[in-house]
C-alpha cells in the first residue's frame, strides 16, 4: 500500500508540473506558425533606357528651291561649325517575353560648308553678221566663278517599331538570339543654303571690217534725199567715183566687258514624311555582362522617301564609375535616306549618308 501511495503521488506531481507546458505547447502547435506573404511575382516586362551622343560626320547632296550643292563634312568639321553635335539622343526598348518594343529618338543642329556646282559648258554656233561680209568679228573671253555655300541643317528623327524573336540558342555560357524588326521612321527636316556664287566674265571683242570709201559717201547722200538714178544723182556718182575710186580702209576696235553676279537662296522649309521599314537584329550575350548587337532595316519604298538605310553595330560591357557598375556602350551607326519633292519655288530634297561612332550608356530594369 505504501509503495501504491508514492507511486499515485509521482504521477500527481508530475502531472501538476509537465500538464501545463504540454497544454500550451499544444496551443501553440495549435495556432501554428504565421508564415511570411509569399513575395509578387516580378513583372515579366523588362525594360532599358540608352541615353547616347552620335559622333557623326555626312556626306551627299541637298537641294533647295532647285539649287543643289554637294558637302562632304567629317565629324571635326562638324564641331568646328555646328553649334550642338551631341544633343537629344536616345534608345528605350521594352521587352516581355520574345516581343520587343522600342523608340529611337535623334535631334540634331549641324553647320557645314558645302559646294556649289556651276554649268558652264553651254556653247552657241552660228554667224550673227552673215549680212555683213566685209565684217569679221573675234571673241577671246574668260570666265571665272567662284562659289560658296553655307549649309544648316536640323533634322528630327523617330523611330519606333517592334521585334520578335524568331530564334535563340545557348551554349558555352553565351547566349544568341534573332529577331525581326518592322515600324516606321520619322523625318522632319530643315535646310537652309547661304549660296554665293560670284562671276567675272571679261570677253575682248574685236571687230574688223574693210568699208569703201565711196560706198559711205553714197549711203550718206542717199539718206540725204539724192536720187542716184536722176540726171544729177549720175553726175554725183561720177564724181564720187573719180574722188575716191576703190578706197577702201581697214576699220578694228576692240571692246572689254566685264560682269559679275551673286545669287544668295533661301531654305527648304519643313521637309516632313514618315518611312515604313523592315529589318533584322542579331542579339548575342557572352561572359559576365557583356553583349553584342548588330541591327540592318531599310525603308521609304516611295511612301515617303524613295529610299533609306540604317546599320548599327555596338558592344556594351560593364565599367565601375565612382564605385558603381555602369553598363557602357560603343559602336558606330550608318543611317541614309533619299528625299525629294516639288516645292513652291521649285525642287527640295535630300539625300545624304550620316555615319559616324556611337558612345552611350544602358540602364536596365
Amino acid at each position: 500500500m505504501v509503495a501504491d501511495r508514492k507511486l499515485w503521488l509521482a504521477f500527481v506531481v508530475a502531472a501538476s508540473v509537465f500538464g501545463p507546458a504540454g497544454s500550451a505547447s499544444s496551443a501553440d502547435l495549435g495556432r501554428g506558425v504565421p508564415l511570411a506573404e509569399p513575395a509578387p511575382p516580378p513583372s515579366e516586362w523588362q525594360f532599358s533606357l540608352t541615353p547616347y551622343g552620335w559622333l557623326t560626320g555626312v556626306n551627299g547632296s541637298a537641294t533647295a528651291r532647285g539649287h543643289s550643292v554637294d558637302f562632304d563634312a567629317s565629324f571635326i568639321d562638324l564641331v568646328e561649325e555646328s553649334d550642338s553635335i551631341l544633343a537629344l539622343m536616345g534608345f528605350v526598348e521594352a521587352r516581355k517575353g520574345r516581343l520587343a518594343l522600342f523608340t529611337d529618338a535623334v535631334w540634331q543642329d549641324l553647320n557645314f560648308d558645302a559646294h556649289h556646282t556651276v554649268d558652264i559648258g553651254k556653247r552657241a554656233s552660228g554667224n550673227p553678221f552673215e549680212k555683213f561680209p566685209n565684217l569679221n568679228v573675234s571673241v577671246k573671253a574668260n570666265l571665272n566663278l567662284n562659289a560658296q555655300a553655307q549649309m544648316h541643317y536640323q533634322a528630327t528623327i523617330i523611330q519606333s517599331g517592334a521585334g520578335y524573336e524568331v530564334a535563340k540558342w545557348s551554349g558555352n555560357g553565351s547566349t544568341t538570339a534573332v529577331d525581326v524588326l518592322a515600324g516606321a521612321r520619322y523625318w522632319n527636316e530643315q535646310t537652309n543654303l547661304s549660296l554665293n556664287v560670284s562671276g567675272n566674265l571679261t570677253a575682248d571683242i574685236t571687230g574688223r571690217a574693210r568699208v569703201s570709201t565711196a560706198d559711205i559717201v553714197r549711203l550718206v547722200l542717199e539718206r540725204r534725199g539724192l536720187d542716184f538714178s536722176s540726171r544729177k544723182g549720175k553726175i554725183v556718182q561720177r564724181l564720187i567715183e573719180r574722188r575716191f575710186g576703190n578706197q577702201t580702209q581697214l576699220i578694228e576696235r576692240t571692246v572689254q566687258i566685264e560682269v559679275s553676279r551673286a545669287l544668295a537662296t533661301s531654305g527648304t522649309g519643313d521637309l516632313e514624311w514618315v518611312d515604313p521599314f523592315v529589318g533584322a537584329r542579331i542579339r548575342h550575350e557572352f561572359g559576365h555582362n557583356k553583349d553584342v548587337m548588330i541591327e540592318g532595316d531599310v525603308g521609304g519604298f516611295g511612301a515617303g522617301s524613295e529610299f533609306s538605310w540604317q546599320l548599327v553595330g555596338t558592344y556594351g560591357f560593364d565599367v565601375n564609375v565612382f564605385g558603381s557598375t555602369m553598363h557602357s556602350v560603343v559602336g558606330y551607326r550608318a543611317l541614309a535616306v533619299d528625299y525629294s519633292e516639288n516645292g513652291r519655288y521649285g525642287r527640295n530634297g535630300i539625300d545624304y549618308l550620316q555615319h559616324g561612332p556611337v558612345i552611350g550608356a544602358k540602364f536596365n530594369w
